[in-house]
């Protein structure tokens, strides 16, 4: 599927043509949407809880870090990230009608390893931004920590909407673990405006569906990867080498 024309670039057309997708698809769409929320709801539930303990207990952010390392980045590598990658390659041969339930399968087993690679890097680096943001802002009150950490904050967000790209990289062209990462943050670089806009859909539709948790549970899942399908497609047409799905033996 490749989108060609600004218009398919435009923030309008990719959140019309999502929800036209999941609409002409609601029998995969859910089941891709329970998929991701019983893999994802107990990481970002942990992780929230961890680090409102260790903002109110002040214990030591060396202990926080490790906690993190030793949690986040094995199950980001071996279980998020290559659930996530075959989720957004299932929902990409859903809505061009190719889909079969083995996808999910062969997705996952296709793209396990240079998923567990790349995320494994990318939420390790996540995570120290994270740790180090608590440090700079909670634990120590030098002026100067405190400039650093905004620079910190910068980079952080920086890195969290950039995620939006990892998942293309990995599914529609082959990629090592470098290039996943080199090429995601150029093209988040490049296209600033529109993967914030994006993001920020992604952010008020998940606090509308969480005040309906059946829409939470049912739809934003999928909503997620075929938003993030129509995002990479659309962005990677301007450039001149088209993205097309790679053909494995």
């Amino acid at each position: 599927m490749a989108l060609v024309g600004k218009n398919e670039r435009s923030l309008f057309f990719i959140l019309k043509q999502t929800v036209v997708d999941i609409y002409h698809h609601l029998g995969y769409s859910m089941l891709v949407s329970v998929i991701w929320f019983i893999v994802f709801f107990p990481f970002a539930v942990t992780l929230f809880n961890v680090l409102l303990n260790a903002l109110e207990t002040q214990e030591h952010p060396l202990n926080l870090f490790l906690f993190l390392g030793m949690l986040g980045v094995p199950y980001a590598a071996f279980i998020l990230g290559p659930v996530q990658t075959a989720l957004y390659s299932q929902m990409d041969q859903v809505i061009n009608n190719e889909a079969e339930f083995k996808g999910l399968w062969e997705g996952f087993r296709k793209h396990y390893w240079s998923a567990a690679g790349v995320y494994a890097l990318y939420t390790g680096v996540l995570l120290f931004c994270l740790v180090d943001l608590v440090i700079c802002f909670f634990v120590l009150n030098q002026f100067a920590l405190k400039i650093l950490g905004f620079f910190l904050f910068y980079l952080f967000l920086f890195l969290v909407f950039a995620t939006l790209y990892l998942p293309g990289f990995l599914v529609f062209q082959r990629n090592t673990v470098k290039k996943v990462i080199k090429k995601t943050l150029i093209i988040f670089l490049d296209n600033t405006l529109l993967t914030i806009g994006v993001f920020l859909i992604l952010i008020l539709v998940g606090i509308a569906f969480t005040l309906i948790t059946p829409l939470l549970l049912l739809f934003y899942g999928s909503f997620l990867q075929v938003l993030m399908i129509h995002l990479f497609h659309g962005v990677m047409a301007k450039y001149p080498d088209p993205v097309a799905p790679t053909q494995e033996g």
